[in-house]
């Protein structure tokens, strides 16, 4: 794996999502629920997306490594979580809050730790041993895909005009 960027950029990116997403999506007239096509995702199925990984995966997995010795960390298949949970159906407004809460609470996690915390290991699941520092890597890379998928719904069709 690529060596990732410096924790304080990392840092910056986390919590650099959370206000791109929030200035977005605060537009009248935004379809929360229109899909470019059937398979694909509406905004509120994004947010609600983002809204459970944050808090079922990103924030387990931090506290896990922080809290125990090199701890297990289990893959997850948070795409499958939309249909079963019923994405379509939440309040995406709703589902933004409540992500933009649960980031706030892992930026405020993190925006504590001291440089030999960001060394610390866990054994993830799909790509072995890996470090705190390198877990928000990955969170910041997951945020950089949704991102992408959030303003494509935007400038492609959601704000009705």
């Amino acid at each position: 794996m690529q060596a990732p960027p410096p924790v304080p950029v990392l840092l910056e990116r986390l919590q650099g999502l959370a206000t791109a997403v929030a200035a977005s999506l605060t537009a009248v007239g935004i379809d929360w629920l229109w899909r470019p096509a059937p398979s694909e995702w509406s905004l509120t199925e994004v947010i609600c997306h983002l809204r459970d990984v944050e808090r079922e995966v990103h924030q387990v997995r931090f506290r896990a490594v922080l809290e125990r010795e090199n701890p297990f960390l289990a893959g997850v298949s948070s795409n499958e979580w939309a249909e079963p949970r019923q994405y379509r159906l939440q309040d995406g407004p709703a589902a933004l809050q409540s992500f933009l809460q649960h980031r706030a609470t892992t930026v405020a996690l993190l925006a504590q730790l001291r440089d030999t915390d960001w060394q610390r290991k866990g054994s993830h699941s799909y790509f072995g041993p890996t470090s705190m520092h390198e877990l928000l890597n990955l969170v910041v890379k997951h945020d950089q895909a949704h991102w992408e998928q959030i303003d494509s719904l935007l400038h492609r069709k959601v704000v009705k005009g």
